[in-house]
Formats: C-alpha cells, structure tokens, sequence
C-alpha cells in the first residue's frame, strides 16, 4: 500500500533476525552458536581458529614447544648465576615460571585447556631441575679433576722412596723356591672347591643390592630439593617457597577459567538451538 511504512523486525510479517552475540550484526539468512551465544560467519572464523589453536592438530606439540624454549632460557640462566653465585638462583625460578605460563597462554590465544597447566608445571619444574644439575655435575668433575692432579703430584713425589722400601721388604720376605714334584694338597683343593660353590651366590647377592628404578627416579627427581638444605634451613626454606610459587605462576598464568568452546552450524534464522526474534 503506497505511503505505508516499512516492515520492521517487530512489526508482523517482517522477516526474522537476530543479532551476533560479539560484534551486533544483524543475521537474517544463517547464523553459528558459540556456547549457545549467536554468532556471524565473521566472528565464527575467529572462534574456529581460537579451537583450533589449542584442541587443533599439532596444537599440543606448537604450545609445547613455546614453553621449552622460554624453560631453556631458563635453564641457562639459572646454570650461569649457579656458577657465579649458587644462593642467587632461587630467585630466578619464579621469573621462570610467570614467563613460561605466559608465553603459552599467549600461543593459545588465550583459550586453554588443563593438559596446558600440566605441561606449564612439567616445563618450570624440569628447568628448575635441569638448572640445579647442571652446576652440580660441572663441580663435579672439577673436584674429580683436582683429586687426579694431587694424587698425580704424591705419586711423583713419593716414587723413588715407594720403591725403595719394596725391594727392601722384597729382600726379607722373600719365599723358598718350591718343589718341583709338589703336589696341591687336599686341603687346597677343598677350598678352591667351596669358593667355586659360593661364586654364584655371591653374584646373585650382587644382582639384589641397589634401588629400583622407581625409587632411583623419585631421588633423581627431588635431589635438587633436597640439595637446597647445603644452604642451611632458613635459605632452603625460601628455596621451596620460591619453587612452589614458581609452580603456581606456571599453572596460574595458563588457567583457562574452565572456558570449553563449542561451535556448532550453520542454522537458518528462525531454526536451530536458538529462536529469533
């Protein structure tokens, strides 16, 4: 009817829309549901790449990845500090941890999941590991360098005396010559007999002694805890604190609120999950 006014979506018979929960654009045709929230094809592609960069292929390995690299960061500089001032690298392991968290929910585009928190704490506490090995291993052999040298030095020195005093006692100890047509006694010959009979018992014994693989695991994995206590209880307490702290960050900065996206569609407007208006 001429001079009438324009349908409207509230006036009756205008056909149904409904508007894109994130940016308000008017749908008329299709839409996408984002967690039962309306979506457009615009914002719908910015949701699919947020899912697919973290539950995508590959997804876990790239976020793995990113983390390592800031643990290995960590690790060198935790092994240089260690070198120069070994007190100082408790400090440094709660800078380690913020980072690493952060870097990873920043390759997530800030949607994570709880297999991220873990791989978050695995990363910080495998570089404070890594870190306190290092040193330590280092020192190590040092130490195991200047025992060779010194015992070097009192060979040399105390050689020719050595030698003097073995053939002196060579001299005065010196054994009769044996008979040749002796024969080996029967006495001897029992006891070869016994220590034969008690070899195999005592290699099996052997084979007994020593921790399993499990409890050798566990102290690998908590000397370096253990190893804050050379610094007396009050630093290896600060020690702990900082390591659990370090830890938290790590699982903090990468805590994804629980968020589960879920994107579904396309339905037509006026169908689906969600009535238009």
């Amino acid at each position: 009817m001429a001079g009438s006014p324009a349908p409207t979506p509230d006036t009756p018979g205008a056909a149904p829309f409904m508007s894109c929960s994130e940016c308000r654009a008017p749908m008329r045709a299709q839409y996408f549901v984002v967690n039962e929230r309306p979506v457009c094809t615009k914002c719908r592609s910015t949701y699919a790449q947020r899912i697919a960069r973290t539950d995508g292929q590959g997804a876990l390995l790239r976020v793995g990845i990113q983390g390592a690299l800031v643990a290995l960061a960590g690790i060198i500089v935790l092994t240089a500090v260690s070198i120069v001032w070994p007190p100082a690298r408790i400090f440094l392991l709660i800078p380690i941890g913020y980072l690493l968290g952060k870097r990873m929910m920043k390759a997530l585009d800030g949607y994570s999941a709880r297999r991220y928190q873990y791989l978050a704490v695995g990363l910080t506490y495998a570089s404070f590991l890594i870190g306190f090995a290092i040193p330590a291993a280092i020192e190590e052999k040092s130490s195991r360098e200047r025992l060779a040298v010194n015992r070097a030095k009192m060979q040399g020195t105390m050689a020719t005396q050595t030698d003097a005093l073995r053939d002196e006692l060579s001299n005065l100890t010196a054994p009769a010559a044996p008979a040749e047509d002796a024969e080996p006694s029967t006495n001897d010959e029992a006891s070869a007999d016994e220590a034969r009979a008690a070899a195999p018992a005592a290699e099996a014994h052997d084979d007994d002694t020593g921790p399993g693989l499990g409890l050798a695991l566990g102290m690998l994995l908590f000397l370096p805890v253990i190893a804050l206590l050379q610094f007396g209880l009050t630093f290896s307490a600060a020690g702990l604190m900082s390591l659990g702290y370090a830890l938290y960050q790590a699982w903090n900065q990468t805590d994804g609120q629980g968020l589960r996206l879920t994107l579904s569609g396309p339905y037509r407007v006026g169908q689906g999950p969600i009535p238009a208006r």
